[in-house]
């Protein structure tokens, strides 16, 4: 039998994981299993990849911001 959600989410990651890896060993999976693995890779990157843009508009915007409050206030 299946946890119910809310058994689900009191769980902690580790005891998650291993309740996974025991219905694994049991379980076939199909190809959309493999796609939905590759899609969260890929969105993962590319969410790490915006954060680090973010933090390089932000530190360009405060380099802008203070050189036209330099150039403004000389």
């Amino acid at each position: 039998m299946a946890p119910t959600l809310k058994q689900l989410r009191a769980m902690s990651d580790q005891e998650l994981e291993e309740l996974h890896d025991r219905a694994a060993t049991h379980t076939e999976v199909g190809t959309q299993w493999y796609i939905d693995e590759v899609r969260s890779r890929e969105l993962a990157r590319q969410t790490q990849t915006l954060v680090r843009l973010t933090w390089v508009i932000t530190a360009l915007t405060v380099a802008n911001v203070a050189f036209v409050g330099w150039t403004l206030f000389e």
